[in-house]
């Protein structure tokens, strides 16, 4: 379904503020192929019917930056290195970091850990392939 047709109205967004929240600088998939696929400018004047419909984005949106990292900010070794490896840079110091917080314990003794510590059942979330 396209917007057109959810809002009733051919124009721009219908007035309407739409977020579109992304990250920009995301690591592409590790083995997979990439979330959004690119599309030619043909086929965005066929859908779009508009010669200058390319631009859109620069009519219409009005970028915004988040600048807190709110996941990483209590440990800035970490939010470091993570910021260089998102911008390609790894380096003997970034893989040393890496392999200093992986825990070697079996997954049923770190749920036990985590749960001990009194905040409520510990919430996994546990790739079912190998997927590096």
């Amino acid at each position: 379904m396209h917007l057109e047709d959810i809002l009733g109205t051919d124009e721009w967004f219908k007035c309407k503020n739409i977020s579109l929240i992304c990250d920009l600088l995301q690591l592409p998939p590790v083995n997979g192929r990439p979330v959004v696929n690119k599309i030619s400018h043909k086929i965005v004047k066929t859908k779009v019917r508009a010669a200058n419909a390319v631009n859109i984005s620069k009519e219409t949106v009005e970028y915004g930056e988040k600048i807190i990292n709110e996941r990483q900010k209590r440990d800035e070794t970490f939010f470091k290195m993570l910021d260089s490896v998102k911008h390609g840079c790894v380096t003997d110091e970034t893989i040393h970091t890496l392999k200093r917080r992986v825990f070697n314990a079996l997954i049923q003794e770190k749920y036990k850990e985590l749960e001990s510590e009194g905040t409520g059942p510990p919430i996994c979330l546990l790739s079912k392939i190998n997927t590096c």
